[in-house]
């Protein structure tokens, strides 16, 4: 979700909510130049509810995870409690798969009820069988992986037989049961890797009018953390090939696939932005590991032992924050693109300009560093083998619009 595409996500942005999450966000970004713990909680976090899976998708290995769940109903209603009172605004519902969770539309209740924007991300396969449910689960918006535009490369990424057709159905009778103005809108988005890169154009032409928005997610490795299914070959990207892909699109002229694919053909990496982990987001595995950054596999506290705040407000975070702050090797795609990226850069701007005009106190030392990165934290609490989220997603523009 990002702001220049306004129009797809209007019903999100233009509610008290969002704009007191911009508020709040701010506050969190000046008190972050001054060297202090956040004012308030983050404006998003994504909870992996599960890493159970019906797929085999060669880039992850989440699948593999064969623990049972830890958190439960009651520890997701509490969360959500905490979320409320510490102004998270954006809920990202992930996994694993977590439609496979029995209790998964209470969960997205519990968090919606309380005014949070939730989305609800998916691969698709029980898109068909919980369609009603879905349409009435109070969340807004329901991201549904889908790999390739034609099964026999979709099927072969993700590593089971049929489910090209499978989701496409699931879409399809989803679409045609969504009625009204709060049902969530529907986003397809692709994993982008050298075995899918001669498939962009045929599945943005494909999707776009058909889906209220379309995503492409770059495959890449981010040393600290997991997601290393592919080999050396899959993981690398052809800019000028992705460059021809993006001709005769809606997003030919993107400015942030532009910018990717200039990275990428001068330094092969991608862009550097800044990043606001452990500030503006945060993510929680299903075991209730609490973590700053989306890649990150060493966490900072569990929920488990004195709830979210407490971890939120802890030492160990606050020196992790100051930690991310000062040292980012790596650059990670989803902070290029994701609405946290997107915002966070232009109200740390505000606050800039309003240092310069005198309106602020000059920012201490320690502070932020140009270097985007997610790695180990220098203090990191109980460690725990969760692992792989590939992050990052281009939000693509309708080539229409409704």
């Amino acid at each position: 979700m990002r702001l220049n595409n306004f129009w797809t996500y209007r019903r999100i942005l233009l509610t008290r909510g969002f704009l007191r999450s911009l508020r709040r966000s701010r506050q969190n970004l000046e008190a972050s130049r001054q060297g202090a713990p956040p004012a308030y909680g983050p404006f998003m976090a994504e909870l992996d509810v599960t890493y159970r899976c019906n797929c085999r998708c060669r880039m992850c290995q989440r699948w593999q995870d064969t623990r049972s769940d830890g958190l439960d109903l009651a520890d997701y209603e509490r969360l959500a409690g905490e979320f409320s009172a510490l102004g998270v605004y954006q809920v990202s519902i992930a996994g694993g798969e977590p439609l496979l969770r029995g209790d998964i539309f209470e969960i997205i209740g519990h968090f919606a009820a309380r005014g949070m924007s939730v989305n609800l991300c998916t691969n698709g396969m029980l898109l068909e069988k919980y369609r009603r449910e879905i349409a009435a689960s109070g969340a807004t918006c329901v991201t549904v992986s889908l790999d390739a535009a034609t099964a026999q490369c979709h099927d072969a990424i993700r590593g089971l037989a049929g489910s090209f057709r499978g989701i496409a159905r699931g879409i399809a009778a989803y679409l045609s049961r969504r009625n009204g103005a709060t049902a969530p809108l529907l986003r397809v988005r692709m994993t982008v890797s050298a075995a899918n890169t001669p498939e962009i154009r045929e599945f943005c032409q494909s999707w776009s009018g058909v889906a209220d928005d379309v995503l492409l997610q770059p495959v890449h490795r981010c040393e600290p953390s997991y997601y290393t299914g592919l080999d050396e070959g899959g993981l690398r990207l052809d800019p000028a090939a992705i460059s021809d892909q993006l001709q005769g699109t809606a997003m030919e002229n993107d400015p942030y696939l532009r910018r990717l694919i200039e990275s990428l053909s001068a330094t092969g990496r991608f862009p550097y932005y800044p990043c606001y982990a452990g500030l503006l987001m945060v993510r929680i595995d299903p075991w209730g590991g609490v973590y700053p950054c989306l890649e990150q596999h060493v966490s900072v506290g569990s929920i488990r032992k004195g709830g979210f705040a407490a971890v939120w407000n802890s030492a160990v975070f606050d020196r992790e924050r100051k930690r991310l702050g000062s040292h980012r090797p790596c650059r990670c795609w989803y902070n290029n693109t994701a609405m946290i990226g997107h915002f966070g850069r232009r109200l740390e701007k505000t606050l800039f300009s309003a240092a310069a005009a005198g309106r602020l106190p000059a920012a201490r030392s320690g502070g932020r560093s140009e270097t985007a990165c997610c790695a180990r934290p220098a203090d990191p609490g109980p460690v725990t083998g969760d692992g792989l989220r590939l992050t990052a997603q281009m939000s693509v523009r309708r080539r229409g619009r409704k």
